[in-house]
Order: C-alpha cells, then sequence, then structure tokens
C-alpha cells in the first residue's frame, strides 16, 4: 500500500514537472515573441503615417515640376520637399525611382506598356509616382510605364503561299 502511494505521487511529481517545464518554455516563446514584436513595432509602427503623408511629398514634387519661372516662392516650396525628404529619411523611409530599371511586380505597378525597339522589354521607361521603401519593407509601389515588344512593321512583306508550293 505504500509503495503504491509513493509511486502514485511519483506520477504526480512528474506531471507537475512536465507542466512547469511547459509553462516555462511557454512563458520563453512568449518572451521572444513580444520583443520580436516591440522591434517590429518600434522599426515600422511610422508606417500608416509615412503612407499618409506621401501624397504631401507627391504634390510638392508636381508644384515644383510645374512652376512656370523660379521666384521665392517656388525656391520656398523646394526648401520644404527638401526638409520634408529630411524628415522622412530620418525616420527610414526613402523613395526610389525605378527608371531605367527592369519591371518588378513586387516593387513596381505597371500602368501601361509601350511597345519600344529602344529598350527590351520590361525595361521602365516612365515613373509615373515614385515607390516607397521603409528600412526594407515597401510602402508603395512605384506607378510605371514598361517597355513591350515593338510592333511587327507594316511596310514589311507579307509572306504567301506559292501555287507551286501548296502541291
Amino acid at each position: 500500500m505504500l509503495n503504491a502511494e509513493l509511486d502514485d505521487a511519483k506520477k504526480q511529481m512528474n506531471e507537475w514537472r512536465e507542466k512547469a517545464y511547459r509553462g516555462a518554455a511557454d512563458l520563453d516563446n512568449a518572451r521572444k515573441r513580444f520583443q520580436k514584436e516591440r522591434t517590429e513595432l518600434r522599426t515600422f509602427g511610422v508606417e500608416p503615417l509615412i503612407q499618409e503623408l506621401l501624397p504631401v511629398a507627391d504634390n510638392l514634387e508636381r508644384a515644383i515640376a510645374h512652376a512656370s519661372a523660379e521666384n521665392n516662392l517656388v525656391e520656398g516650396v523646394k526648401m520644404v520637399l527638401r526638409q520634408f525628404m529630411q524628415v522622412m529619411a530620418a525616420k527610414g523611409a526613402v523613395p526610389f525611382d525605378a527608371k531605367g530599371d527592369v519591371f518588378d511586380p513586387a516593387v513596381h505597378e505597371a500602368m501601361s506598356q509601350i511597345p519600344s525597339a529602344d529598350h527590351p522589354p520590361g525595361t521602365v521607361l516612365e515613373v509615373f509616382q515614385k515607390g516607397w521603401m521603409l528600412k526594407d519593407r515597401l510602402v508603395r509601389p512605384a506607378m510605371v510605364v514598361v517597355a513591350a515588344e515593338p510592333l511587327p512593321e507594316a511596310d514589311a512583306p507579307e509572306t504567301s503561299i506559292d501555287e507551286n508550293d501548296a502541291e
């Protein structure tokens, strides 16, 4: 009877030990997961704000591009844009210009294709809107025009089947 009680107590002790080990492992895994989430939040927590601010940069660039003459107002807008870009860069957000790159659907959004004999197919010919990266994460893809195979020439003679070859 004493041996049975001893065996029962050992069994319970082993069960509690296993529960304690599992609990310690779960706690350690949770600690690691929270640490990773905290690091990601520090790194990428500004992403929603940056996404909301990107149209401001786009509009400042458009204003500068459409200015008819160099004057103090245009210089002021350029200074504001430079300051804006410095703040964005300090937070890890940088634009990328894809012109001349090979089209990559992971970072480019094709708006259209233009047949081109001067550029290989799949080359970015024009950028409608710059793409943005936050550290190593894509915040906004670049909106681009991509080169396509050139159209066949209309002047080229069409091949016809000779009556003698048909037989």
